[in-house]
């Protein structure tokens, strides 16, 4: 039973809600259905027609007003997770529209149901593309996708020989994952303990390391340079406190606001697919040059190679939630296929196989590492009836095959987050039963390892 199913009974009296608001989702709009979206469905049993706000309202079909990203979920009284979980898929769906890369904003004429990309937050910038060495500083928004800012970057990978370079820029490839860890490099040299608690390199059942991204978006972009936090020494006697939004005041933007929806930051997981896994058609796919490290050693094998996406963190400041919202979402796949092997009774599940120093394949591009047997030792705590319903939404489209872990925030009930583990498995896979992204991030330093970082790892990578 659903945590808002549980609180309703308790607090419904002769059919009447005493001293709390439900608050969930919209019921089904008559209008007809817009060319490329799905006929609207029956709303399963955590959706309630009375939300007063659009980031708790379920979707009825996929119209382009769902590429705008909610600013905010509505929970209210009581401690509903159904409507979080809402906002959660709403944010999802807006995040992964299809973008205008000259705008980095959703491409309306063009609907998320194509699977085309590259999506919103792809466009947003990497970690790296804000964290620059000192002097030089990060470029204006919506530049770093451009042919000039790939080969910037293809020049700071030193290791890439100069055909390499070359043959990159020539594919006409902007995807370059350079991390086979959800830490980057220089947050690992300089906290050694968190490379630890992750556990190393995941490494599929084909043998090759999943590769991470981090990106944020245009509301924390432009908090960090309009207050100079992108380097350590602005850092230094700073207090971090990330936007929550266009209501805050006065605003942390020379007294403005820094954006309409508040910071938000993207943690992505990738996999290098197999040519039957392209053929299959279940994972929402880019092209990509691929890497060893953080540090610019590519990869032996072929290059440039057709990733999928099989996870994603979502975390967002709101003007409710100053703790952030902390949505996961996976690929159905990963614990049935693509990181498991159900013909190996024998396999320890979530075992590292790989060692240090991490090297993923041979000189001839042969993996160097047995493939971690993946399992979920931390159940999926989203309703199944809301998974199947967003997922029936977005039928016939990849987006059909991923679902919704379940979003972790913090209520009256549950200061210290609800619910109070949660985990991805392909982001935390060796520390499942442990993992809490409000638990790990409330401890987030600032660049000089002193002072907190308002729940943001990120600040760390400052230079």
């Amino acid at each position: 039973m659903s945590v808002s199913h549980t609180l309703l009974r308790r607090l419904t009296v002769g059919g009447v809600l005493a001293g709390a608001v439900i608050v969930a989702c919209a019921t089904a709009s008559p209008a007809t259905t817009p060319v490329g979206s799905t006929e609207a469905q029956a709303l399963p049993p955590d959706c309630n027609p009375k939300s007063p706000c659009a980031g708790s309202t379920c979707a009825t079909s996929i119209t382009p007003a769902l590429s705008v990203v909610p600013a905010d979920a509505c929970p209210r009284e009581g401690e509903f997770q159904s409507d979080v979980d809402v906002y959660s898929w709403n944010t999802f769906i807006a995040l992964n529209w299809p973008a205008t890369t000259t705008t980095c904003a959703p491409d309306t004429q063009v609907s998320i149901l194509s699977g085309k990309g590259p999506t919103v937050w792809e466009t947003y910038p990497e970690d790296s593309d804000i964290f620059v060495k000192p002097g030089t500083k990060p470029g204006a928004w919506c530049t770093f996708g451009t042919p000039a800012a790939v080969e910037a970057k293809l020049r700071r990978l030193t290791q890439l020989t100069e055909p390499d370079r070359l043959a990159a820029l020539d594919a006409n490839i902007d995807k370059l994952l350079v991390s086979d860890s959800k830490a980057s490099a220089a947050i690992a040299e300089r906290f050694p303990d968190i490379e630890q608690a992750i556990g190393g390199p995941l490494t599929d059942q084909n043998g090759r390391f999943v590769r991470y991204e981090k990106r944020l978006n245009q509301d924390e972009y432009n908090y960090l340079i309009t207050n100079n936090l992108w380097n350590a020494a602005g850092q230094t006697n700073a207090t971090i406190a990330f936007p929550t939004g266009p209501t805050q005041r006065p605003g942390p933007c020379n007294g403005q606001p820094c954006g309409p929806v508040g910071a938000m930051e993207v943690k992505a997981a990738w996999k290098v697919l197999s040519a039957q896994e392209v053929a299959g058609k279940r994972f929402y796919t880019r092209e990509a040059w691929v890497f060893n490290n953080d540090s610019g050693a590519p990869s032996p094998g072929a290059n440039p190679v057709t990733v999928g996406l099989v996870g994603m963190h979502i975390i967002h400041k709101t003007k409710t939630q100053s703790t952030w919202f902390w949505s996961t979402f996976e690929h159905v796949d990963n614990t049935t296929s693509s990181f498991f092997n159900p013909h190996c009774p024998n396999c320890q599940p979530n075992q590292q196989t790989a060692q240090q120093p991490y090297t993923e394949l041979a000189p001839d591009g042969g993996p160097l590492n047995a493939p971690v047997q993946v399992t979920r030792t931390t159940p999926i705590k989203a309703d199944p009836s809301l998974n199947a319903y967003y997922r029936g939404l977005l039928k016939d489209s990849v987006w059909a095959n991923y679902q919704l872990l379940s979003t972790q925030w913090t209520t009256g009930g549950a200061p210290k987050g609800t619910p109070p583990v949660l985990a991805n498995t392909t982001m935390e896979t060796y520390i499942q039963s442990t993992a809490s992204c409000f638990g790990c991030h409330s401890k987030a330093p600032k660049a000089s390892g002193s002072g907190t970082a308002d729940f943001s790892f990120l600040m760390m990578e400052a230079q």
